[in-house]
């Protein structure tokens, strides 16, 4: 019995809560969240759709397989970037770490800012770095492909660096050459994407949890499919002392980082950019 455990009931976590078992990725649902009313609301409503059990003890999290971890203040239009959220939500983080005494599953991080939150609970949880990982490279990807699409191109689109101001797109392994000037006005495109669905209802929901209850499924079946996510690097790609997107083998033992990527100037230099920022960004946690 595979059971999902969701720290944070809200947008994001009650639809992952409920897609997780609508596609059967999910035997039993662990819900938690600070606000009474919609942790209440969200365990009716999933079971009002599908027949499966809704816990609301948090003490059984150390019984689940998978938590997602959602909770938390959200970006609105006000907020600039990701990482402006980090005082808000650090204290959010500590709780739900203290909260994970003794569970032994898989992490996923969706809380922004999502790189640092990666990295504390890869330092701070006793959770193999493998089994943290950190939401966001998939959704940026995704975007990525878009964008590219827009344009008339098509390739592997793949997202590295923070998710946030800092993301790298790659496009050396594109079939064809993009210039730096076309490359940063799809960057620019990119980084603003959440946006207009952030003004137009709230917040990015269908988004996150499809791609979240995908990784769901690479561990349940053990796919070793490559994606990008936020991971420690810990010497990859000669970066230290912070997690970012980096590409990732995800299978039942975690992430595995692929370290055979060749990046050119361009990247490198905004890999660079990625890991410096986000490095001092984990060193306040």
């Amino acid at each position: 019995m595979t059971v999902l455990a969701c720290l944070g009931a809200g947008r994001i976590g009650g639809e992952v809560a409920f897609l997780a078992a609508a596609l059967g990725l999910a035997d039993e649902i662990i819900l938690h969240d600070m606000y009474e009313p919609v942790l209440t609301a969200q365990k009716l409503d999933i079971t009002h759709a599908i027949d499966i059990p809704v816990s609301c003890d948090t003490k059984r999290l150390r019984d689940a397989d998978y938590c997602v971890f959602s909770a938390g203040a959200a970006r609105t239009p006000e907020i600039k970037t990701r990482a402006d959220l980090f005082d808000a939500n650090l204290p959010v983080a500590r709780e739900a770490a203290d909260m994970l005494s003794g569970f032994g599953g898989h992490l996923i991080v969706v809380t922004n800012p999502m790189d640092v939150f990666t990295w504390y609970f890869a330092k701070h949880t006793g959770l193999a770095q493998e089994q943290v990982l950190g939401f966001g490279g998939l959704l940026d990807s995704r975007r990525f492909s878009l964008a590219l699409a827009s344009a008339g191109v098509t390739g592997d689109a793949r997202v590295l660096g923070e998710h946030g101001e800092h993301q790298v797109p790659v496009f050396s392994r594109l079939p064809i050459s993009v210039p730096d000037t076309v490359r940063e006005e799809i960057l620019a495109d990119i980084r603003g994407s959440s946006m207009p669905v952030i003004k137009g209802k709230s917040g990015t929901i269908f988004g996150p949890a499809w791609h979240i209850c995908s990784m769901l499924n690479d561990i349940r079946t053990d796919s070793h499919r490559l994606i990008t996510c936020s991971v420690p690097a810990d010497g990859a790609y000669n970066i230290d002392g912070c997690a970012l997107g980096l590409p990732v083998t995800l299978g039942r033992n975690g992430a595995a980082i692929d370290d055979s990527w060749t990046f050119d100037h361009w990247e490198e230099t905004k890999l660079r950019e990625a890991a410096d920022y986000l490095t001092g960004l984990c060193r306040r946690v």
